[in-house]
């Protein structure tokens, strides 16, 4: 099993309960922009981060989780600038000792390795840039060494088919 990283669904409830049903997985992460009561289901289940478009203030901006041999930052990204650059949230990681940081605000699917931290943007379920189809990803830790995690990144179009030119397998640190 693994941990489901969704991103800016911008209201959508229906298909934002398609895409956590159709997944058994540890965890589902939302990075904001969720734009909905987020004590209505599926919501209420998620760990969830406030995005620029949520209203709701009991929601925080940032999150911490731990699972498996990942600590996971969780944020939605605009505080950091991620359109522009994702240093300020390299520096945040390193602050927070995480080897993975989910983000969203871009709308842009992306996934890649810095300085054995993996950055993860799972793309838009609504409004998807850079990309043709709406995306999220599933993290899947598959090995452990006294020096690295290694996980797999998958990422589905919002009908759950895989999108192969996205993800990969990746080293992290521990």
């Amino acid at each position: 099993m693994g941990i489901l990283v969704m991103s800016d669904s911008h209201g959508l409830v229906r298909e934002v309960k398609q895409v956590a049903d159709r997944h058994t997985v540890d965890k589902i992460l939302h990075c904001g922009d969720f734009c909905v009561d987020h004590e209505r289901e599926p919501f209420s289940l998620m760990t969830l981060v406030r995005g620029n478009c949520d209203t709701t203030q009991t929601v925080p901006t940032e999150q911490q989780t731990e699972w498996r041999d990942l600590l996971i930052f969780q944020t939605h990204g605009h505080l950091y600038g991620v359109k522009s650059s994702l240093l300020r949230l390299h520096y945040r990681a390193e602050e927070t000792g995480a080897n993975v940081v989910v983000f969203g605000h871009s709308h842009v699917p992306a996934c890649g390795v810095e300085r054995g931290i993996l950055f993860l943007n799972p793309g838009s379920l609504q409004m998807p840039r850079g990309f043709e189809v709406p995306t999220y990803a599933i993290v899947e830790e598959t090995g452990v060494t006294p020096k690295a995690v290694n996980v797999t990144v998958s990422f589905y179009d919002y009908k759950g088919n895989p999108v192969k030119q996205l993800g990969g397998n990746y080293s992290l640190r521990r």
